[in-house]
């Protein structure tokens, strides 16, 4: 389940249609407020604002705003001026020729006034996720901006080895035994002169070293003093942890983090939908697996996560590197040198996969990689293997 979160790209969700399009003014108490908002107070209250421009209009350059801004102030002085005086026939021998443009200056430039892709650019600069929240509170467009935020966060744990080389590494590989195709020429004659020590206990006592200046192996990319060791996250876990650390603090009493509440706590399935028809990748050979060539059947399959038997199983069938060719299994074939070792990955969307590639060059193996899968399995459980491993694992998943 692990190396599928590892791989599956996550799909963004949707916004809700009645934020998607919310746009920020400044009302007269100096708050900032939305659209929506504003259209509940009255259409007395209309009268003393600008109208808003549409959707499309909103998101033009600052410049253009400017422009317009000037426009609109110069309509609206003339539709509040109780002067009486009529300013189409006001002489222009009293005008300002300084080229200072006065509109521009009355114009209050503040925070909630700034153009969108300003402010989505400052939530995207703010690092801590629950500052991100925090301003996302101030009303229902800046949670606009802060929903898409926090999606972005939630979904940099997924997917986190997409499209990287990966390879499953026996301890019996020799020196300067590599998969074919994982490292360029030049890379490979560093790794020749490469040495590495060998500690006493592989898995307490790093510290101590039994063999010093070793030849580098494959294997030794597996070493805390090289590689770093990848965390799994909960997904679920995660954000309940987050909607908890605000419910410890005053604002879990606040009408607009009650609103958000539940759109923070969310599901790994929120970014692997269900409905939707998902495939192995291998990006290194154009060779794609359909989720539903190597399900046990077809109630297993959810999203890119299918029980007992998955896409997991058929990566790590085909990803072992090992000099030895001996493996615990009665499979007789050497899976010890993997015909996909080293290669890229990625799990995505068959309807994504298809606005990608039109399908061009690519070819689907799902059917050799369900013989293959059969006769491993079936070497260890016999022809009734479907069955037996469906009794054992199931249970887990139900």
């Amino acid at each position: 389940m692990e190396l599928v979160h590892l791989l599956a790209v996550p799909v963004r969700p949707q916004n809700p249609p009645e934020t998607a399009s919310s746009t920020p003014v400044q009302a007269r108490n100096g708050r900032c407020t939305t659209t929506t908002q504003i259209a509940s107070h009255g259409a007395a209250k209309d009268k003393e604002r600008p109208k808003r421009k549409a959707d499309s209009e909103v998101k033009t350059s600052f410049s253009q705003r400017h422009k317009q801004a000037k426009t609109k102030d110069g309509d609206n002085r003339a539709d509040t001026d109780h002067s009486g005086t009529d300013h189409s026939s006001t002489d222009h021998s009293s005008t300002d020729h300084s080229g200072t443009d006065h509109s521009v200056i009355d114009r209050l430039v503040t925070f909630s006034t700034l153009p969108p892709q300003v402010h989505r650019l400052i939530f995207t600069c703010i690092e801590c996720i629950e500052d991100v929240f925090r301003l996302g509170l101030a009303n229902r467009y800046f949670w606009s901006i802060g929903r898409e935020r926090m999606h972005d966060y939630y979904m940099s744990f997924l997917g986190r080895w997409a499209n990287e080389n990966i390879v499953c590494v026996g301890e019996d590989v020799k020196p300067g035994d590599y998969p074919p195709g994982l490292f360029s020429a030049q890379e490979l004659d560093v790794l020749r002169q490469k040495t590495s020590d060998i500690p006493y206990d592989w898995d307490y006592d790093w510290d101590n070293v039994a063999f010093a200046n070793e030849p580098f192996t494959l294997d030794h990319f597996t070493f805390p003093s090289i590689s770093t060791t990848e965390q799994d996250v909960c997904l679920s876990g995660e954000s309940r942890a987050l909607a908890g650390h605000f419910s410890d603090l005053d604002i879990s009493e606040d009408p607009a983090f009650n609103c958000i509440r539940s759109e923070i706590q969310i599901e790994e399935e929120t970014y692997f939908p269900q409905d939707q028809q998902w495939i192995l990748r291998n990006l290194t050979t154009k060779q794609f697996v359909r989720s539903e060539a190597i399900a046990l059947k077809p109630e297993f399959i959810h999203g890119p996560n299918i029980s007992v038997l998955g896409f997991g199983e058929v990566v790590m069938s085909r990803i072992c590197w090992s000099t030895s060719s001996f493996t615990s299994m009665n499979y007789t074939a050497n899976i010890s040198r993997g015909v996909w070792a080293g290669h890229r990955f990625d799990i995505t969307t068959l309807a994504r996969h298809q606005d990608e590639t039109n399908m061009v060059g690519w070819s689907d193996v799902g059917d050799e990689v369900a013989r293959e899968i059969a006769a491993i399995w079936e070497s260890e459980y016999g022809a009734n293997w479907r069955e037996t491993i469906c009794n054992h694992k199931y249970q887990k998943y139900t």
